[in-house]
């Protein structure tokens, strides 16, 4: 009995399609196509990464059901980790502090908001839970009271990361 190692028409096209997010989304971040919001700009990509799917998987004909089936786990697992990554350049935190909005309800006060998101301690209580994570990933260390980026981890995972924003088009 011998084993294929070799992947099914319809697992190496969804791998294909799950490879056009990031190539959609780089089209749609540039150029006369570019989509400014970049929410919008992720659910647009993920529409064409989807239809392109579709449209492999009805035109290779036929295929096994079984396949098909986990081709689109494969797709939809790409299209999850694309959204993670994607939220993690192009937002931060930032959804979290929208989210501490959204539980009230109702307008706030800045000093509300910062109570409410801290869960009742001051904003500088916040900055140093950030800097702590910041040092405890070794991006950044304290030197003679003051806060410096570590020079080899620190200073790939700026240059990294501004890379994708800039590729992207995402603000500074």
């Amino acid at each position: 009995m011998s084993i294929d190692f070799l992947p099914s028409l319809a697992i190496t096209l969804s791998l294909a399609a799950v490879a056009l997010l990031p190539l959609t989304l780089l089209a749609l971040s540039h150029g006369p196509w570019k989509i400014q919001a970049p929410g919008r700009r992720f659910i647009v990509s993920a529409g064409i990464t989807s239809v392109c799917w579709v449209g492999f998987m009805f035109l290779t004909g036929s295929l096994d059901l079984v396949d098909v089936f986990a081709g689109g786990l494969l797709l939809a697992t790409g299209l999850l980790a694309g959204f993670t990554l994607w939220t993690l350049v192009a937002w931060g935190f930032t959804l979290s502090m929208l989210l501490t909005l959204a539980r009230h309800q109702r307008p706030l006060t800045e000093q509300e908001w910062v109570h409410s998101y801290t869960n009742g301690k001051p904003i500088e209580v916040f900055a140093q839970d950030r800097l702590g994570v910041l040092f405890r990933l070794g991006l950044a260390e304290a030197r003679t009271g003051r806060v410096v980026m570590t020079p080899g981890r620190g200073r790939r995972v700026a240059r990294v990361a501004g890379v994708l924003r800039r590729v992207f088009g995402l603000p500074k």
